[in-house]
C-alpha cells in the first residue's frame, strides 16, 4: 500500500469515519425521537377529529330524537293508528300539512341535503320533506290511502322495526332511498330511525336521512399535519357490501355527500392488506403499500346501537417528516467530503516528504537486487527515520558486497568438498580393491626391472611403460578418493525463493547457449533449514541434466511447493524421458546415457547423496506427455541424525 494511501487511511479512519458515524447516529436517534413525537401528534389530531365527528353525529341523533318527541309528531300518532283501517281520519290531511310545515322549518338548522319521513309501521310514507321541499301524496296504496312514495313491502319493514328500542334512535339502511334514484342506491351514512309508539302499540316510524355535508365540512377543514391525506373507511364485517367502503378520501376526491350508485372500496385503491392491518387494532401506524408513505389510523364508533365502526386514516409522506433530517445528513456528508479533500491534501504532503524518498530508496534496492552493486543512496531526506534508512541501505550494500566475496569463496570450497559424498564408502572400497593389485603390479615391475639385462632395451622400455601406467592408475584412484570424500551438511535457514533464483542464474548461461528457457514458480517467504551450498549443487546437477536432455527451443521449469513439513522442488524438462532399461541404474555412480566424453555419470549420485544427508528424498519420473520430472523433497526443519552429528 502506498504512503499516500496509508496517510489517507489513517486520517480517514481516525477522524472522518468516527465523526461522520457519530453524527449520523445522532441524526438517526434524534429522527427516531422526532418520529415518536410526530406519531403522538398525529394520533392526538386523529383522536380530536374523531371526537369532533362523534360530537356532530351525536348532535344529529339528538336532533332526530327531538323531532320524534315534537308535539306535531305526537299529535299525529292517533291519526296513524286510525289510518290503519284504510279510512282517512278526520283532520288527517290538516295534521299532515302541519308536520310538513314543521319539517320545512328546519332548513336553516339542517344545512345541505337531508330527507325527513314520517311513516306508518309498515313503512308507507305519509310525510316526506327533502331539504325544504315537501312531497305531495300522489301514490295510492292498496288500502286506498294516499302516500308520498310508492308503497313498500310492509311486512318485512314491520318485522325489522318492531325489534328496535322504542323512542330511541337506531341506524338502518332504508330501502326507500334506493327507490328514488339509482344514484342513491349506496348512501355512506346510515339512516336515523325512531319507532313511534302510542302507549305500547307501534303505530309509526320517523326517519332522518342525512347526506353528510356537515361531516365532509369537518373533515375538509381539519388540519393536514405533515402534508397528510385523510380518508375515512367503514369497518363493517357483518355487511360485505359496506365493509371497507370509502366514505371520504382526499386523494381520490371522494366525499360523504356524493350521490353514488357504485361504492369505492379501500381494497381497490390501497390494497387488501391495508384494511386488514387497520382493522386489527383501534389505533396505530403501518406502512402504506405506496413506497415512502405511512398510515396513521384511529377507530371510532359513530352509531351507539350498531357495531359498525369508522376508521379515520391519515396518509403521511415520509419525506414530510424526514426531510429536515435528510438535509442535516446532506450537510454531514458535505463536511465529510470536505474532510476527505483535506485528507487527500495531507496525503500529497506525505508523498513529498515520505513517498518520494522512499520510492528512490526502493528503486536503488531493486537495482542492487538486479546486480548493480555499485548503487548507493544520497542521505538528504528531511525526515530523520528515512535518512536513517538511506544510511542503513548504504551500510547494507557495503556489507553485502563483502559478504558476496566471502560467499563466493565459501561456495567454491563447499562445492569442492561436497563432490561425490554419496559414494564415499564405495570410493574407499574401490581404493582398497584396486590399490592392492596395483601395489602387486608395481612390486612385480620392480622385480622385472632387476631381472632384465641391460641389453634388453625393448623389454626394459615395455616394463617402464607398464610401471608408468600402474602409477597413473594409482593416481586416478587417489584422486577419486579425494573427490568423493564426504563433508557433513552445514545447517542454516535460507529463503527458498531466493535460493532457486540464484541457482537458476548459475546455469542460465549454459541453458541460453543451447537455446533452453528457464522458468520458476516459487511461493514467497518459504524458509528451509539446510546446507544451502550442497543443496544448490544437487539442484544444479538436476538442472544440467534437464538442460542437456531438452531439445533446443523448449523450457525447463522449476516448481516449488510445500506441505506442513517438507519443501518440494520439481525440475521439469521436455526431453525424451528415461528409458525403461535405464530406470534401475540412473543413480548408480559413473552410469551415464550421454555419449562418451560428455558426462561422468556422477551428477545424480552426488545429488542423491546430498539430499539423503539432509534426510530428504530424490525421485525421477517420466511425464505423461514427454520429458522427466525430478523431484527433491527436503525437510523444512533440520532432522537430527546422530550418525551425522557425531
Amino acid at each position: 500500500m502506498k504512503i499516500r494511501t496509508q496517510i489517507f487511511s489513517w486520517v480517514f479512519l481516525a477522524t472522518i469515519v468516527p465523526l461522520t458515524t457519530a453524527a449520523l447516529i445522532a441524526t438517526y436517534y434524534i429522527e427516531y425521537d422526532y418520529e415518536s413525537g410526530v406519531q403522538q401528534s398525529i394520533n392526538a389530531n386523529l383522536q380530536n377529529l374523531g371526537v369532533e365527528l362523534k360530537r356532530r353525529l351525536q348532535a344529529q341523533q339528538d336532533f332526530a330524537l327531538g323531532l320524534s318527541r315534537a308535539d306535531a309528531v305526537q299529535d299525529f300518532l292517533p291519526l296513524l293508528k286510525r289510518a290503519e283501517s284504510g279510512q282517512v281520519p278526520a283532520g288527517f290531511n290538516t295534521h299532515r300539512s302541519r308536520i310538513n310545515h314543521y319539517f320545512e322549518g328546519f332548513q336553516t338548522i339542517l344545512q345541505g341535503m337531508y330527507i325527513m319521513r314520517l311513516m306508518d309501521k309498515f313503512g308507507n310514507a305519509y310525510v316526506k320533506v327533502s331539504n325544504d321541499k315537501r312531497s305531495a301524496p300522489v301514490y295510492e296504496g292498496i288500502s286506498g290511502m294516499m302516500f308520498v312514495e310508492p308503497e313498500i313491502n310492509g311486512v318485512e319493514f314491520y318485522e325489522k322495526i318492531k325489534t328496535l328500542t322504542a323512542n330511541e334512535v337506531s341506524m338502518l339502511v332504508l330501502m326507500h332511498n334506493a327507490q328514488q334514484s339509482s344514484l342513491m342506491e349506496t348512501l355512506p351514512l346510515l339512516d336515523y330511525v325512531i319507532p313511534l309508539y302510542q302507549g305500547k302499540e307501534l303505530v309509526g316510524v320517523l326517519s332522518l336521512t342525512l347526506f353528510g355535508e356537515s361531516i365532509d365540512s369537518i373533515l375538509t377543514h381539519s388540519p393536514r399535519l405533515y402534508d397528510a391525506d385523510i380518508f375515512l373507511v367503514e369497518n363493517n364485517p357483518d355487511n360485505p357490501q359496506r365493509h371497507g367502503m370509502l366514505l371520504y378520501d382526499d386523494n381520490n376526491a371522494i366525499r360523504i355527500a356524493q350521490l353514488r350508485n357504485t361504492p369505492k372500496y379501500i381494497a381497490e385503491l390501497y390494497g387488501d392488506k391495508v384494511l386488514a392491518q387497520i382493522s386489527d387494532k383501534p389505533s396505530g401506524r403501518i406502512s402504506d403499500t405506496t413506497p415512502g408513505m405511512s398510515i396513521y389510523f384511529y377507530e371510532l364508533f359513530p352509531y351507539p346501537t350498531n357495531l359498525t365502526s369508522w376508521i379515520l386514516v391519515m396518509r403521511v409522506p415520509d419525506a414530510a417528516v424526514n426531510e429536515p433530517f435528510g438535509q442535516v445528513r446532506l450537510v454531514i456528508w458535505s463536511v465529510a467530503a470536505f474532510a476527505l479533500l483535506i485528507s487527500l491534501l495531507l496525503g500529497d504532503i506525505g508523498v513529498r516528504l515520505i513517498a518520494r524518498p522512499m520510492a528512490k530508496l526502493s528503486k536503488n534496492l531493486l537495482s542492487y537486487a538486479q546486480g548493480e552493486h555499485n548503487q548507493r543512496v544520497e542521505t538528504n531526506a528531511r525526515i530523520d527515520e528515512i535518512r536513517d534508512m538511506e544510511e542503513a541501505f548504504n551500510t547494507m550494500a557495503d556489507s553485502l558486497d563483502r559478504a558476496s566475496e566471502e560467499r563466493d569463496k565459501a561456495q567454491h570450497m563447499m562445492l569442492q568438498s561436497a563432490k561425490l559424498a554419496s559414494i564415499g564408502q564405495m570410493a574407499a572400497g574401490i581404493g582398497h580393491e584396486i590399490n592392492n593389485p596395483l601395489n602387486n603390479i608395481l612390486s612385480y615391475v620392480k622385480l622385472l626391472e632387476r631381472s632384465i639385462e641391460p641389453k634388453d632395451r625393448r623389454i626394459r622400455s615395455d616394463v617402464q611403460s607398464l610401471k608408468e601406467e600402474a602409477m597413473r592408475a594409482s593416481d586416478i584412484i587417489r584422486g577419486i578418493l579425494n573427490f568423493a570424500r564426504q563433508v557433513p551438511p552445514h545447517y542454516a535457514p535460507f529463503n527458498l525463493t531466493d535460493w532457486v533464483q540464484d541457482t537458476l542464474n548459475l546455469v542460465r548461461q549454459s541453458a541460453k547457449t543451447v537455446g533452453i528457457a528457464l522458468a520458476a514458480e516459487c511461493p514467497q517467504d518459504l524458509i528451509v533449514e539446510g546446507d544451502r551450498g550442497q543443496l544448490q549443487q544437487a539442484l544444479i546437477n538436476l538442472l544440467i541434466n534437464a538442460i542437456q536432455a531438452s531439445p533446443s527451443g523448449s523450457e525447463v521449469k522449476v516448481v516449488v511447493s510445500s506441505n506442513q513439513s517438507d519443501a518440494i522442488i520439481s525440475v521439469i524438462d521436455r526431453g525424451s524421458g528415461i528409458a525403461n532399461e535405464a530406470a534401475d541404474y540412473i543413480f548408480d555412480p559413473f552410469y551415464s546415457t550421454k555419449p562418451e566424453g560428455e558426462g561422468s555419470g556422477l551428477g545424480l549420485s552426488v545429488s542423491l547423496g546430498v539430499i539423503e544427508r539432509h534426510q530428504g528424498k530424490l525421485s525421477l519420473k517420466n511425464n505423461p506427455d514427454r520429458g522427466v520430472t525430478a523431484t527433491m523433497i527436503i525437510p523444512l526443519k533440520r532432522v537430527q541424525d546422530t550418525e551425522h552429528d557425531d
